[in-house]
């Protein structure tokens, strides 16, 4: 693993001609959901380039039958999810609107197992891992240039990451809080591997997160980067170094932040955008306690707001827990709940299998605090944005539990190594400290 720490790419390009099609399929499906070439050169998008190579990893991994899946408490719940969404939308106001999406839940769940039985690995979640932080750099670099071209101003719309998900400010501010937290656990746990120059060019991965958050405009997002901050100084050992850099990291926010953005900011509760928030919240607690069991039906929040409250402004909630809870009743938002707690089980068990015995495997270890980190800011500011079906907590729910695997073939390599390969992992590890 040294080698891909160290960010050679001879040597990443030197692994990567070892894996299967199964991995480069992944990846490649990673590529085009993110960076989103098709849609950026649309001469070429003349056939679902994105939806064959899915079908074709799927495809093919169930042709291959002496595949050991990976076991997780997350995959039944991620069912069970399925499950609430079936009943739902066969009681739904409209089944047909229900249905007629359900493909695009189907689909999340597909890339879900996938990802944790094809990314299984350390080496294969550190390839996976740095790929999602280059599709994420170059989000936050176009919106950067968009921003420095207009002159570091406020922008209404936010300055944009770019087409597909991440094209709105909301949800692009989302994807740099995540980017955020889980490249600067990848520098805190990787830095000592680097040269000064290197330590540098990864250190552009946190930092044009953090001003891309603010280039956004959207304070949803900046919430879920305090909301990322906390986690930070609340899991540093070292709270004074941790307070610094939340001190540093808000003075960057503020040098950078818009005066019409603070205004936001004042005015937020009462504002226009405020209280058209609170109207729709109301109309989806009336939802809930009209349908409480199993909701309106799957993606019928739409459907359900024309014939209770015709009068409220016909948006969507701009809040994935009365998103959740509207469409799918109390049902479905205990099992995404579950899947909340579960995901932080799973990273604090990653951290556990990495730091028994005399060894310490600091990526791994580091990661599950990013992943934390990331689910925290998408929590904090999906309470202000509609994206339960976005990538964001899919994605993340996998890679959770990719790390759990890679964290538990890791400790399990420790009772198998001979003891000089252990030495040297000794010896490694405490000269990185």
């Amino acid at each position: 693993m040294d080698h891909l720490y160290e960010i050679k790419i001879k040597e990443i390009w030197a692994f990567m001609k070892t894996q299967d099609s199964l991995f480069w399929l992944i990846n490649l499906y990673l590529f085009l959901e993110y960076v989103r070439p098709l849609t950026i050169y649309p001469a070429i998008d003349v056939i679902p380039f994105t939806r064959i190579i899915l079908i074709l990893t799927l495809l093919i991994f169930l042709l291959r039958g002496n595949v050991t899946l990976v076991k997780n408490p997350l995959n039944s719940l991620l069912i069970l999810y399925f499950l609430v969404i079936l009943l739902s939308s066969m009681l739904a106001l409209s089944p047909s609107t229900a249905f007629g999406n359900i493909t695009d839940f189907m689909a999340w769940m597909i890339i879900y197992f996938l990802i944790i039985n094809i990314v299984n690995s350390e080496n294969r979640f550190f390839i996976f891992m740095f790929s999602f932080f280059l599709y994420s750099f170059k989000m936050s670099q176009f919106s950067l240039r968009n921003w420095v071209a207009d002159g570091f101003r406020f922008m209404k719309i936010g300055s944009g990451g770019g087409v597909g998900w991440f094209n709105n400010s909301g949800e692009f501010g989302i994807q740099m809080v995540i980017f955020f937290s889980l490249s600067l656990y990848f520098f805190w746990a990787l830095k000592d591997y680097w040269p000064l120059s290197k330590k540098v060019g990864v250190l552009l991965f946190p930092s044009s997160a953090l001003i891309s958050t603010v280039s956004s405009s959207s304070r949803g997002a900046l919430l879920g980067l305090g909301g990322v901050l906390l986690v930070v100084i609340l899991k540093s050992k070292h709270k004074f170094k941790g307070l610094l850099f939340i001190c540093f990291a808000s003075l960057t926010v503020l040098i950078f932040l818009p005066d019409q953005q603070i205004a936001r900011f004042q005015t937020a509760g009462v504002d226009a955008t405020s209280m058209n928030r609170i109207h729709l919240w109301r109309a989806g607690l009336d939802l809930i306690d009209r349908y409480p069991v199993l909701g309106v039906g799957y993606r019928n929040w739409l459907v359900a707001l024309e014939k209770y409250h015709p009068d409220t402004i016909q948006q969507v909630c701009h809040n994935i827990f009365i998103e959740c809870a509207s469409e799918l009743g109390c049902s479905g938002l205990i099992v995404f709940l579950l899947m909340i707690i579960f995901t932080f089980i799973n990273n604090a068990q990653t951290r556990k299998l990495t730091s028994q015995g005399p060894t310490k495997n600091k990526f791994l270890f580091y990661m599950a605090h990013g992943l934390d980190g990331a689910l925290v800011g998408y929590l904090v500011s999906g309470f202000f944005v509609t994206v339960l079906y976005y990538p964001f907590f899919w994605i993340n729910l996998a890679m959770t539990v990719s790390l759990r695997e890679a964290a538990r073939k890791w400790s399990i390599s420790l009772t198998t190594d001979t003891p000089t390969s252990v030495n040297r992992k000794i010896s490694h590890i405490k000269r990185l400290g």
